[in-house]
């Protein structure tokens, strides 16, 4: 029950009585006229009067204003329907996460999946989403991440390894009781939300435990980007809306699915980290992977057909870097070159010191490197520390340091089976759009002006309550006025009905 100011003469809630949902249930809901009465009015008492509810079950107006006098009761609504959304902000809400990993991860020798790395009861949410398998849309290439030269590299759906997914919560006396209807992440760009923000600018993520590669920042925003969205490619209605998780300086880092109500960190570092199977809670950065045309010691597997792989590690207890980038050879003889920028490593002498640096390798024809293909080759000798990293530095993988690389494992097998979550904070404007059926009820100058409830004399009756009804005249929803008004002029009451 509402009593709003809107240039309406009156502006009114509905409630819909059980015939109203017995008409809907059967498929005929058909609002053909209207009532108005003052059934809830004293005339004799004083102005101001109260009104009850309305309710459900045998309702109907008890003293309705004539049309005009001795003729109908009913009048004819104009019908409109509008949506509308009801927002509101979640504030320092906690989220969980849930990390998934599609393939053994790095280094690992089993047969079979390591149970701290995996979450299969979440394999099919991870190709849902697009991240598995590019035939299944057309609108999705894969992930972008953006190296330490700041060039976009794309990571196809099936090179994609991990993801982990963020789930928020709140409490049911702040957040769920308030939506009666199925709700979304807003990405609404009008100002809104707290300290006059636009709901996108208001989101944010918050990792307390993460050393990010790029700052000592471990909070990410929504990207004000837009909404962007990925289309099936078995059937053209399946469309699935996303807006970007982005870092401090605009960098991609994950997608929202608003209407999911989910988080998706796709960028495999971030993800890694928040796995505490993995052992650390930093981030590396991916490096710039090039090749020199040279005749001085080539690379000779680097040919035609051939993919060389490379990653790092600066801590073999520990899960290596999670960017895998590869370079395609050629007929060229060449060599790689990977290389750092300067301040790509912001945890280095910031509660992380590292006391090697390790280039890892694989060979493929085309396909995604297997886990326990890997060989190291470990190149510290090359820095005077590998604190140096802080301010830049490119190696040279040629034919020489190819050889000497050794099968590459880790003591994963000897980890604990940490299957638990990562906890963090989550800024964001909880949405839901409720459809409203509008009926506008037209009163005229001198129409409804004759009242039938025993305590009127003369003058203006006053209005309490009104009805919507079927072509039966029987009442399908009834809405009761916050207070009585004055049956006076020309007049327009709004009744409104949510779904």
């Amino acid at each position: 029950m509402s009593f709003l100011n809107t240039g309406y003469s009156a502006t009114v809630a509905a409630r819909l009585t059980q015939k109203g949902r017995n008409a809907i249930a059967a498929g005929n809901f058909n609002v053909s006229y209207f009532a108005v009465g003052d059934s809830e009015y004293n005339y004799d008492g004083p102005n101001t009067q109260s009104v009850l509810e309305p309710f459900d079950k045998d309702i109907n107006v008890k003293y309705p204003l004539w049309y005009t006098s001795g003729s109908t009761f009913f009048g004819i609504p104009i019908n409109n329907q509008i949506t509308s959304t009801c927002r509101n902000v979640m504030t320092d809400t906690g989220w969980k996460s849930n990390v998934i990993w599609e393939s053994n991860p790095i280094g690992y020798t089993g047969t079979t999946l390591f149970s701290g790395f995996t979450n299969g009861n979440y394999l099919g949410t991870k190709s849902f989403f697009g991240y598995s398998i590019s035939s299944g849309q057309t609108t999705n290439i894969g992930t972008t991440i953006t190296d330490t030269l700041g060039n976009l590299v794309t990571i196809k759906p099936e090179e994609q390894k991990t993801i982990a997914i963020l789930q928020y919560s709140g409490s049911p006396s702040d957040i769920n009781s308030f939506f009666k209807y199925d709700d979304y992440i807003s990405t609404y760009t009008g100002v809104t939300s707290p300290n006059t923000n636009t709901d996108q600018q208001y989101f944010s993520v918050t990792i307390p435990s993460l050393q990010y590669h790029r700052s000592t920042g471990n909070t990410f925003t929504m990207s004000t980007g837009g909404t962007n969205t990925i289309v099936s490619n078995f059937n053209g209605r399946s469309t699935i809306d996303y807006t970007y998780l982005v870092d401090h300086i605009g960098n991609n880092v994950g997608k929202i699915f608003q209407n999911h109500k989910l988080i998706v960190i796709d960028d495999e570092e971030i993800a890694t980290s928040l796995d505490p199977a993995s052992n650390r809670d930093y981030t590396l950065t991916a490096p710039f992977i090039n090749t020199l045309v040279t005749n001085n010691d080539p690379i000779t597997g680097l040919t035609t057909g051939n993919t060389l792989w490379i990653t790092y590690t600066l801590d073999t207890s520990v899960l290596p870097c999670s960017y895998f980038m590869k370079v395609t050879g050629s007929s060229n003889n060449e060599v790689v070159t990977i290389q750092f920028n300067n301040g790509d490593f912001y945890y280095l002498n910031n509660g992380y010191t590292a006391n090697q640096f390790n280039v890892l390798y694989q060979f493929t024809t085309g396909n995604t490197p297997n886990p326990n293909s890997w060989k190291i080759i470990n190149l510290t000798s090359e820095l005077s520390s590998v604190n140096d990293l802080k301010t830049g530095h490119t190696f040279t993988l040629n034919q020489t340091k190819i050889t000497s690389g050794t099968s590459y494992s880790n003591t994963l097998n000897n980890f604990p089976n940490t299957s638990g979550y990562t906890f963090g904070i989550v800024n964001l404007v909880r949405a839901s759009d409720i459809e409203e059926m509008t009926f506008d009820l037209n009163l005229p100058i001198g129409i409804f002006t004759h009242s039938q409830n025993p305590t009127f004399t003369t003058g203006n009756p006053m209005m309490t309550e009104v009805a919507l009804l079927n072509n039966n005249k029987e009442t399908l929803a009834i809405g009761k006025l916050a207070s009585p008004i004055q049956r006076t002029g020309a007049q327009i009451i709004s009744l409104k009905i949510d779904f």
